[in-house]
């Protein structure tokens, strides 16, 4: 199929297929026509894409999925590595998750003294818990 179609089915951008086919993420095969060569994607590209997204959703760079698409698709990796491996994402999601539900305490607490009229006495301390945030 061609990259419109791909883009269609998956949701991705043309340019993001592009993408994903420089990191090696999806597979593609020139197709000549007349003149012009276009890219032919087979149906298995979807899925592909599919998990590329999903472990985004995750947490996951593309530099961090790439290998482990690469690993888990030709069963390199052992039971160890991959349990290592899922224990280090689960480690790395608590901990977001935490900073997470941190920020939103302090934005519950904003919400409340402004809804009691003491807004501009928290002023200075969002701005200081705001960089102490950033500086992580």
């Amino acid at each position: 199929m061609l990259i419109g179609e791909v883009a269609r089915l998956s949701g991705l951008s043309k340019d993001g297929i592009r993408h994903y086919e420089q990191l090696g993420l999806i597979g593609s095969t020139p197709r000549r026509a007349g003149t012009r060569t276009y890219r032919d994607y087979d149906a298995s590209v979807l899925p592909a894409i599919e998990r590329v997204k999903q472990a985004q959703h995750l947490g996951l760079s593309l530099a961090e999925i790439m290998p482990l698409l690469q690993a888990f698709g030709n069963h390199q990796l052992s039971d160890a590595e991959t349990i290592v491996f899922l224990e280090e994402r689960l480690t790395a999601m608590r901990g977001r998750i935490a900073d997470l539900s941190e920020i939103a305490r302090f934005i519950e607490a904003k919400l409340e003294a402004y809804r009691a009229g003491r807004g501009a006495d928290h002023a200075r301390k969002f701005c200081r818990a705001s960089s102490k945030m950033a500086d992580r």
